[in-house]
């Protein structure tokens, strides 16, 4: 029976939690799919619990050495039988229904490229860390500042992918695979919960290329920016760290007048974004992300100013009326 769903899954010395991920896919309530895992050079147990399965789905390919995750990932689209790619990672879970209502959804929407899912995160142990309900119409707009979507709960066009490359870079791989699809194609979201995320002390981007990946998503930050305000457009380290909402770096600097040139660079951001055409554009969607995150970031900025400081910041942004809450809540505080 012709398979509907290829569903990929790289395997790197994933021993601990790997029985699991195969487990959630071979009990897919969609049963017509073909199960591609790939295995990138493990020393541990790995291919062995692999092979201890006899479920004609499951389709085995070793890596002759370790490539990456990227080329991995590149190496299985190329050899996947089926237009619709759903990606898993060997330490977590899909949910029974996950592949079914993905695949409804791609056969009610020809137009879409990749569809995510929200997720639960989850600890090594299996404790339920927190449950990230990101707002569907939010996501083009935030897309530009943080990798908003889980890798393994995406389900993608195989030709879409290709056609812009597939993985490209060594690190933080999805993100600008997302960011390149995001710029020919439609995306879209299920606000479902269909897959735990497991937060591990090994993972790539957590433990052992920690930095990579972060100096690797920053600049891809700074290229998302810069798309639409313009190459020569100023921004420091502190103002990207600032919308990503990391404000340390940008408050150790003390200057009421930075604060408010990251503030006022935000807008003018923000008015590029809006005017910037796109496949997935939204205006009344990007306005409603733009202001909630302009709101956030100076919320934030003032709650970690001392008093006179914070005053003098809203002050200066035209923030009268928060001025007048502030003092009004001074005032009742000592009386």
């Amino acid at each position: 029976m012709q398979p509907l769903v290829t569903v990929l899954m790289p395997v790197y010395n994933a021993e601990r939690f790997l029985r699991e991920a195969i487990d959630s896919i071979l009990h897919q309530t969609l049963t017509q799919f073909e199960f591609l895992i790939l295995d990138d050079g493990s020393t541990d147990s790995s291919v062995s619990i692999i092979q201890s399965y006899t479920d004609p789905r499951i389709r085995f390919i070793q890596n002759e050495k370790n490539l990456g995750i990227s080329a991995t990932l590149n190496r299985g689209i190329e050899v996947a039988s089926c237009e619709l790619i759903a990606r898993m990672d060997a330490d977590d879970i899909s949910y029974p229904e996950r592949l079914q209502k993905q695949y409804d959804f791609f056969q009610n929407n020809k137009d879409v490229a990749l569809l995510s899912t929200w997720a639960r995160e989850i600890t090594e142990t299996g404790d339920v860390i927190r449950t990230e309900k990101w707002r569907r119409p939010f996501f083009y707009y935030n897309l530009t500042f943080e990798c908003w979507i889980y890798h393994p709960s995406v389900m993608y066009r195989r030709s879409a992918v290709l056609d812009v490359g597939a993985y490209s870079t060594p690190y933080s791989e999805d993100y600008d695979l997302w960011w390149q699809l995001s710029r020919k194609y439609k995306m879209d979201h299920l606000t479902e919960t269909l897959v735990d995320y497991r937060l591990t002390d090994v993972s790539l981007y957590r433990a052992t290329k920690k930095t990579e990946y972060e100096e690797a998503q920053y600049n891809q930050i700074v290229r998302n920016l810069h798309y639409y305000t313009g190459a020569t457009f100023s921004i420091t380290h502190a103002e990207v760290e600032c919308y990503r909402h990391n404000f340390a770096p940008i408050l150790n600097e003390k200057s009421i007048g930075t604060l408010v040139t990251a503030v006022q660079k935000l807008d003018k951001i923000n008015l590029c974004i809006l005017q910037k055409e796109n496949v997935n554009r939204d205006a009344a969607a990007i306005s409603d992300a733009a202001s909630e995150k302009r709101k956030f970031i100076i919320n934030q900025l003032t709650f970690a100013l001392p008093k006179y400081q914070k005053f003098l910041f809203l002050a200066r942004l035209g923030q009268w009326g928060k001025m007048v809450e502030g003092l009004r809540k001074m005032v009742l505080k000592s009386t």
